[in-house]
């Protein structure tokens, strides 16, 4: 049998419990192990892997459903959606969805919140790094200049938007926050608005408050400096100190969105 037929083979019985037989038909019985039992190892073994990948991915999600109903949950996923990229930090995004469509938590979808938040961070925590822009140029941009000026958040930047309180319940389970909330008091009907972004080997999260929630959705947007002050006129100047005091406007650009 050719070697890669043979490796797709293996690699199919790895995510695909039924065709675990079939593979084992081209892989040899050594002492007491069957050729099932062999090709099981390296299924246990790749499963093991990534259910590690995912508990560490979503913690809090983890805790709050419990061991056995996610690792049951988890190693459906697996199955369903193993790894398509060499680089680890590339699996779980789809995890997320897995459990949103889980019918046992369709009453409790604000777990699914929460896990959108730990994949969000996530992702954050891996965005490649940036140079931020030298914002002492702009005192020398014209004025037609400054109205055509267009910023940008940081690179690893996710604006998340919840019906639930996703960074109170969130918090309410890090053990290196001694004021954190305790979840029996949360309000999970409460909507928040979450900020994170990662500065060198820092995360921030932080909530927005409603007026600083639709500046970012602006400047994300892309949305010229003289399109903001028709927007926001005279909020803009407090909400950009804000947004410039707090790191979360990292760069800018004159040309317009292609």
């Amino acid at each position: 049998m050719p070697l890669l037929e043979l490796q797709h083979s293996l690699i199919s019985a790895l995510f695909q419990r039924d065709q675990l037989a079939e593979a084992a038909k081209r892989v040899k019985a050594q002492g007491s192990l069957s050729s099932e039992q062999r090709v099981g190892i390296y299924r246990n073994s790749a499963h093991g892997i990534l259910l590690d990948c995912l508990e560490s991915l979503y913690p809090v999600c983890f805790e709050l459903v419990g061991t056995e109903f996610f690792g049951r949950t988890a190693h459906n996923f697996i199955d369903q959606a193993p790894p398509t990229s060499p680089f680890l930090a590339d699996y779980g995004a789809g995890f997320v969805n897995h459990l949103a469509e889980h019918p046992a938590l369709q009453e409790m979808l604000w777990i699914v919140e929460v896990a959108k938040l730990e994949w969000a961070r996530h992702a954050a925590w891996h965005t490649v790094n940036q140079v931020a822009s030298d914002f002492a140029q702009l005192e020398g941009l014209s004025e037609a200049q400054q109205a055509e000026l267009r910023f940008q958040l940081p690179a690893s930047a996710h604006l998340i938007s919840s019906n639930t309180s996703i960074h109170s319940i969130w918090l309410a389970h890090q053990e290196e926050y001694p004021e954190k909330p305790q979840f029996e008091k949360i309000d999970l009907q409460e909507a928040q608005q979450v900020l994170l972004f990662r500065e060198q080997r820092r995360l921030h999260q932080t909530t927005l408050s409603t007026d600083d929630w639709a500046f970012l959705q602006a400047i994300q947007q892309q949305l010229s400096m003289g399109e903001l002050a028709e927007q926001f006129a005279d909020q803009l100047p407090w909400l950009f100190s804000v947004a410039m005091q707090e790191g979360w406007i990292y760069s800018f650009t004159t040309t317009p969105p292609a």
